[in-house]
């Protein structure tokens, strides 16, 4: 097989390291960036307590059921990862793991773990538990929320405790890619395997990992406290916190008051308002960028109206999404018109329709006459997301009668995971390949997928894309499919999604070019230090 790739040996602590180093750049551009701003220390300061705002409450730290905004910031920092992504155009490198090489076709990935590593209560850190952890993941009889990443998976093996054989049903290029730390994937961390099996549905509150900091206290609705873990694997003196405090605060304005009250230090922001206000407060530092997050709306396609395409189409070209980003981004991102945005490496030139209000009233009307009935629904959003009102005012404009539904982050997730809902505000948040979240969303086996599409073109393009390591042959597959993505609109673009960190003046180690930013909204705390 022909491979767009080069193979490079890396000497960590020997010079056996050799990761595949396909390059698939992710868009983003930093106005502002660094590790400290002001001045102050420039050494580490060893203490304090972080307090961190997620937008969202932890509901879930078994790897297998959550992928919510504070799983990925407390898993992140109780896990770590296998394998890790560094920056901004960077492949995945060996984190955990040691290194991970496949065979000549690409069917065969073997791992290689290092020794002498524990989880926090104790049980050892192996390739039995690597083979645990994964083997949960592709259960049939599970709904991992990793489950469709790790489709290729056909079994695991272990020939000893620090090898781990990954054998593939076929040939995955970019298989590293979904052990590695991406918003979309939950793979790359490996629970306590004794805790998990010890405590079942309670595990949350005894979750275990091998990361900087373990798990002091949980409790549902409740902030989560972390302390720093005495035998982290990396060494102790490599975490500068004494621990971290995880608080819930939904709503953007009042998280944005905590940090300039000093309540907060430090969140991760995608509202326009927002970020636009930080970016003239003395009193806060600003880390600002955009990858290729777009926010949508996302279609029930089983349900009526959005069972007939032309109500579809109606809500595409109802759609002004120049004033969305004028009047309520403050014009720091763009327009989104399809799956990649339009400088995004893998773009090929795909266009949902776009802005057209005589077409989406024809449409409106069409649907009516031929049906007997209003174009009419429920629209579920989270008052956290700045467009709701204009966009009910837009559908409105084309003779749509919306009713909209503010509801909580965690019933609204619920309502669509669990495929209750007729059109509901969602987003895609960075990715650096199309193999991970857009895929889990529109393939017709992607546990994300519950827009209820299906579509046989698209999940052969993307299989066959997955199948391939010519990464221009990739590109070539997946601009077919968004192609009937644009077509079809299981999900209708509104606008690119700007995302910042806004954070104390004492507060330092964050950046956008670390893997923070490929989760867009994750705060990595892993390395963070309070300068006081």
């Amino acid at each position: 097989m022909k491979l767009n790739s080069k193979w490079i040996s890396r000497n960590r602590t020997r010079n056996t390291l050799i990761i595949a180093t396909s390059v698939i750049a992710l868009t983003a551009g930093c106005t502002a960036a660094g590790s400290t701003t002001g001045s102050g220390s420039s050494e580490p300061v060893t203490g304090g307590i972080l307090k961190v705002a997620s937008g969202t409450d932890l509901v879930s730290l078994d790897p297998t059921i959550g992928t919510a905004t504070a799983t990925v910031t407390v898993g992140t920092a109780i896990y770590d990862h296998l394998m890790i992504i560094d920056k901004n155009g960077d492949a995945p490198r060996p984190n955990l793991a040691t290194a991970l090489e496949p065979n000549v076709d690409l069917t065969k990935w073997t791992m290689t773990l290092p020794t002498g590593v524990t989880f926090s209560d104790g049980t050892p850190f192996n390739a039995s538990a690597v083979k645990f952890n994964i083997d949960r993941h592709i259960d049939p009889t599970r709904t991992s929320s990793a489950a469709a990443l790790l489709s290729a998976v056909d079994s695991v093996d272990v020939p000893d405790e620090s090898t781990v054989v990954f054998n593939l049903a076929y040939p995955q290029a970019g298989f590293p890619y979904m052990l590695a730390n991406d918003e979309s994937s939950t793979a790359s961390f490996i629970a306590s395997p004794t805790a998990i099996t010890t405590y079942g549905k309670d595990y949350t509150s005894h979750a275990s990992g091998v990361g900087p900091f373990k798990l002091a206290k949980w409790a549902p609705g409740q902030p989560v406290i972390l302390e720093r873990n005495p035998n982290y694997w990396k060494g102790a003196d490599k975490v500068h916190l004494d621990g971290v405090e995880i608080r819930t605060i939904e709503d953007p304005q009042t998280a944005f008051q905590a940090v300039q009250a000093g309540d907060i230090d430090v969140i991760a922001s995608t509202n326009g308002a927002v970020l636009k206000a930080a970016q003239t407060n003395s009193s806060v530092q600003l880390i600002l960028g955009e990858g290729n997050d777009q926010t949508s709306i996302a279609l029930n396609t089983a349900t009526a109206p959005f069972d007939d395409i032309r109500v579809r189409q109606a809500v595409s070209k109802a759609v002004n999404r120049t004033e969305i980003v004028n009047l309520v981004k403050e014009g720091m991102t763009s327009d989104a018109v399809s799956l990649f945005p339009t400088d995004d490496p893998w773009y090929q030139g795909a266009s949902s329709p776009q802005y057209d209000l005589d077409g989406a009233k024809a449409l409106v009307k069409e649907y009516e006459s031929d049906t007997g009935k209003k174009v009419e629904f429920t629209y579920i959003c989270r008052a956290s997301v700045d467009d709701t009102q204009v966009i009910e005012r837009q559908l409105a404009a084309a003779g749509m009668n919306v009713k909209i539904e503010i509801q909580e982050t965690a019933a609204a997730l619920a309502n669509f995971f669990g495929g209750k809902y007729q059109a509901t505000c969602w987003n895609m948040a960075a990715f650096l390949t199309p193999d991970t979240l857009p895929y889990r969303f529109f393939h017709s086996t992607g546990d994300l997928n519950h827009m209820a599409f299906a579509n046989v073109d698209f999940d052969a393009f993307v299989d066959e894309a997955r199948r391939t390591g010519d990464l221009d042959k990739q590109k070539e597959l997946w601009g077919k499919a968004d192609e009937i993505l644009a077509a079809q609109l299981p999900w209708v673009w509104k606008t690119g999604q700007p995302v910042g960190f806004i954070a104390g003046k004492d507060v330092r180690s964050i950046t956008l070019d670390e893997p923070a930013r490929l989760r867009g909204r994750i705060v990595d705390v892993r390395e963070m230090w309070l300068d006081r």
